[in-house]
């Protein structure tokens, strides 16, 4: 209350008492011609100017500079003086020139106005000025009264005694303090205000005195130079951690960044001695200076924390803003308005407010450093944590019993001797403090000198007091190795002790990573265990698991610790060789491969003989885990069907080149795009009863690689049955084939039905089925000419499946065929149960069929029995004119093969009306001719 009650009794003397220095006009701009040629006398200055244009005031450049000014003759009795306020002149000589008399020289002193020049009693007529500029700028001569002059240097005098004394007072009062509380931040209020200081005597026309001293041109220029970057610096530095809090750690850190790359483009530019540069310098200063303090500012009026906090982010916004509107009138040239009294008290209050902004943020700042560690000691008594201090050099100035329990100091006299990195490593102590006040903690690990031991882990907590660090910490290993044992089980097959599919899959990962980052190779296999599944249904799950266990011990004696081996299947096994490639973990899996089918496995009484087979691939890089299992599980398949032990795909191998281009496919599939390797080709079906008036075709999938030759499309098939991306190939077969057939309808008028092929996996897809239905709506009326051809096999898997979605295909008017009909454990029971519209006799049958009479009674009563049920019927892999011409006299409906066409590219499909054109082998054409010409 009591420091309030004298600051409003100042402010009620200052206002009410009269002032001592009674306000004085200005002094009176004298019309002047200026010239910066070098002239010897004044008499030749006055010749060479006697007819150049008057000015108040010019621009002139660095150098000699010659000025003639004509005298104000009023009054004339009276004391007068010429003033010139550059403070930046290094050397000045002035003359009166009265009418035909020679010039006088006129006697010259500096105060705190600038340069004056006494003029005698009845002085008349003009006056010339020699000068050297040390810098650019403006240059005006004012004549005063004498008495006005004096007024003005003393109250001039008293402002400047007024701001200098305040702003050092309150400068060595902040440096005091600093060094009492050991805080920084009073440190740089401190220099703050000795620039503020400095700038606003600059920004007044002061600064060329110092405490009195006269500053010389060329040590003012280095001194304004120097305090321009000193308070860009001071001012960035300050509001920065001022409101470090109320700014959040990304804006701060680029506030912080910011700053700092301005800094060192002002100081490079001030460091030049270009004129113009430090123009410049003066503007980015400003501007830059204006934009940091207000993004502070702004963030820190709407992000406060507390009441008080508030008031004084307020606090400082006025004082800016009054600090700003003085900058404004310096700018606008209206300085007499500033050079008093009251408004250097203005100008002091507000650095004194920024002041009070800075003890008010240090102070909580304080407070909030008691509270945490009152909440450590509270913490402490209730938990048992270990309390600690840290010193400037960081070592231990006080360990509590706990604290001391942990790091295993016996005495306690032993504590000051070691310091934290005895213990752990180094921390960002900030970053600690910044958690520990949103109340989270800092994991850290203990040095250990056995690297065998498991690492004893910690909770750490700390605040920075002054240069010390109060902390706690909290042994938290037990919990850590729980952690690590459940993320071990998470990654772990309890059965066999190995990885499981998660857990492999992150080594395989991890593999990548490294290949991609510096090229570490890796290889990596498929091994397949044979007969297991028959063991569990003969035996029961406890052999076959037993007996898996130890395969799997078999296996892992001949890998190293680096190489893993984890379960994704039943029996299957996945296995990593780091640092090796293919061809190299060929021989370890050979001998693995030997291990496990030379000799049986004995469980209990019993002995089992394993067949296992194996897959080597090479890890590429632009592999996922899924698509490495895919690759290495396509090489483990094809040694089943070789009947081999191991299959290798090494990194160069077409194998492995095919795999990544259907893995490339199936990605641009995935992500809605049309791939330029996957494409679709036709091949004709015709028909026997009518075959030049039908055009007739199946839709077939073809890939290419990037070398352009074609990949086997059942293996692309069966790559993406496996990978699930089956779903989309699907999706886009039908989509491309019904949008060609939009575009095409005129053109193929005579054809009848397209057939195209369903995966059975897609069948049992949900998901997919409605987006097909979804499909097929949006062209109902290109959807009756399609024959959707359902594997035999598939659709007997879940006959009201197959039965529901066939119906609901043929309300939409397509047609439905089982294809492969024949080819595996048909009963012709089943056939009742479907409503398909017709048979497609699987190929194996036709191409064998002329080999022996059975097999010809085995076609000819699938042919009847298709035509009893109401069905039609399609033979397949057509390879002869013979053969064809008995399947005519079947009676089957349609015929499809290399001896009519083989696969035709859609555009040839476009050019021709009817089959015929289509075939190439003679033979057939006559027959077909024949056929057409006995039914017409």
């Amino acid at each position: 209350m009591i420091p309030l009650l004298l600051a409003l009794g100042l402010v009620l003397s200052a206002s009410l008492f009269p002032n001592h220095y009674a306000s004085t006009s200005s002094g009176m701009g004298l019309t002047t011609r200026f010239s910066t040629t070098a002239y010897d006398t004044p008499q030749q200055a006055l010749n060479a100017l006697q007819d150049s244009p008057t000015r108040l005031s010019a621009y002139l450049p660095e150098g000699p500079v010659w000025l003639l000014a004509t005298l104000d003759e009023r009054q004339p009795d009276l004391g007068r003086a010429l003033l010139l306020p550059s403070s930046l002149i290094e050397s000045l000589a002035c003359w009166l020139l009265p009418a035909h008399q020679p010039p006088v020289a006129l006697e010259l002193h500096t105060n705190v106005l600038g340069h004056v020049a006494a003029l005698p009693t009845q002085a008349s007529g003009q006056v010339a000025c020699r000068m050297d500029n040390a810098t650019p700028g403006d240059i005006a001569i004012t004549q005063w009264p004498s008495r006005a002059m004096a007024t003005a240097r003393a109250q001039n005098s008293y402002a400047l005694g007024l701001l200098e004394g305040g702003l050092l007072i309150l400068a060595a009062f902040t440096a005091i303090v600093s060094l009492t509380t050991r805080d920084h931040l009073y440190v740089l209020l401190s220099c703050w205000f000795v620039c503020n200081l400095r700038l606003v005597a600059w920004a007044l026309g002061w600064d060329h005195l110092w405490l009195g001293h006269q500053l010389a041109p060329a040590d003012l220029l280095w001194s304004r130079k120097l305090i321009l970057l000193l308070s860009f610096i001071t001012t960035w530095l300050l509001y920065t951690r001022l409101f470090r809090y109320s700014l959040g750690v990304m804006l701060h850190r680029r506030l912080q960044l910011a700053g700092l790359a301005l800094s060192l483009v002002l100081a490079v530019m001030l460091v030049m001695p270009s004129a113009n540069l430090f123009l410049g310098a003066s503007f980015l200063a400003g501007w830059a200076g204006t934009a940091l303090t207000f993004t502070i500012l702004i963030h820190a009026l709407f992000r406060y924390t507390t009441r008080s906090l508030f008031w004084h982010t307020l606090g400082v916004c006025v004082a800016t803003g009054l600090l700003g509107i003085g900058l404004i009138f310096i700018g606008l040239e209206q300085t007499h308005w500033l050079r008093n009294g009251p408004t250097i008290g203005v100008f002091l209050f507000c650095n004194l407010l920024v002041a009070l902004a800075t003890a008010n943020r240090i102070r909580e700042d304080r407070h909030n450093r008691l509270r945490q560690r009152n909440e450590l000691i509270v913490h402490d008594s209730l938990s048992p944590l270990g309390l600690f201090t840290l010193g400037a050099t960081r070592h231990f100035e006080h360990l509590n019993n706990n604290a001391r329990q942990m790091l295993q100091i016996l005495n306690e006299t032993e504590a000051p001797a070691l310091g934290w990195k005895h213990f752990f490593s180094d921390v960002d102590w900030v970053a600690v403090s910044l958690a520990t006040e949103k109340g989270e903690d800092t994991e850290i690990q203990q040095i250990s000198d056995d690297p065998k031991a498991p690492p004893r882990c910690f909770l750490l907590r700390a605040t920075l007091v002054g240069s010390r660090i109060e902390g706690s910490l909290q042994d938290v290993t037990a919990r850590t190795e729980t952690l690590r044992n459940l993320s071990l089980m998470t990654d772990s097959d309890v059965l066999t002790n190995t990885l499981n599919r998660h857990g492999i899959e992150t080594a395989m990962e991890g593999a990548i990573e490294q290949l991609q980052q510096v090229g570490t190779p890796c290889a990596m296999s498929f091994l397949s265990l044979n007969h297991l599944k028959r063991v569990n249904d003969l035996f029961g799950h406890s052999a076959g698991d037993q007996l898996l266990q130890l395969a799997c011990e078999r296996v892992r004696y001949s890998l190293t610790e680096q190489q893993k081996l984890g379960r994704i299947g039943s029996d299957d096994f996945i296995i990593l060789f780091p640092g090796i490639r293919a061809r190299e973990a060929r021989r370890l899996a050979q001998d693995m491969i030997d291990s496990l089918n030379s000799a049986p496995i004995y469980v209990g009484d019993r002995s089992f003989q394993i067949k296992s087979a194996m897959g080597v691939i090479d890890l590429d890089a632009r592999m996922r885990p899924k698509d490495a299992i895919a690759a290495a599980s396509r090489a483990c398949r094809d040694a089943r069907k070789q009947h081999q032990d191991i299959v290798l795909y090494e990194e160069n191998t077409h194998e492995l080149f095919d795999h990544i281009n259907e893995l490339r496919v199936f990605e641009e599939l995935d992500q809605g795009k049309t791939p330029d390797d996957i494409y679709l080709v036709m091949q004709p079906i015709m028909s026997l009863r009518h075959p030049l008036k039908t055009l007739n075709f199946e839709v077939l999938l073809r890939v290419r690689s990037n070398g352009g030759h074609p990949l086997q499309t059942q293996r692309i098939i069966q790559a993406a049955e496996d990978s699930g991306m089956i779903t989309v190939i699907d999706k886009w077969v039908f989509t491309t084939a019904l949008e060609w057939i939009s575009k095409h309808h005129l053109t193929l008028a005579n054809t009848q039905q397209v057939n195209v092929n369903l995966s059975g996996v897609s069948l049992n897809d949900d998901r997919f089925i409605n987006s097909l239905f979804g499909i097929l709506n949006q062209q109902p009326q290109f959807t009756r000419r399609l024959c959707v051809e359902i594997t035999e096999g598939v659709a007997l898997q879940d006959l009201e499946r197959t039965r529901q979605f066939m119906r609901r295909l043929q309300r939409m008017g397509a047609r439905v065929a089982l294809d492969d009909f024949g080819a595996g454990y048909t009963s012709f029971s089943y056939l009742k149960e479907l409503p398909a519209d017709t048979i497609k006799i699987d190929g194996s049958l036709i191409r064998d069929m002329l080999t022996s009479e059975a097999n010809i009674a085995i076609v000819n009563s699938i042919v009847d029995l298709a035509h009893n049920l109401g069905m039609e019927c399609i033979a397949e892999w057509v390879e002869d004119v013979a053969t064809l011409r008995t399947l005519a006299e079947m009676g089957v409906d349609y015929v499809q093969g290399y001896v009519i066409s083989a696969a035709r590219m859609p555009s040839e499909m476009l050019l021709h009306e009817n089959i015929l054109p289509l075939i190439n082998n003679s033979a057939t054409r006559a027959f077909v001719e024949e056929i057409s010409g006995r039914r017409i």
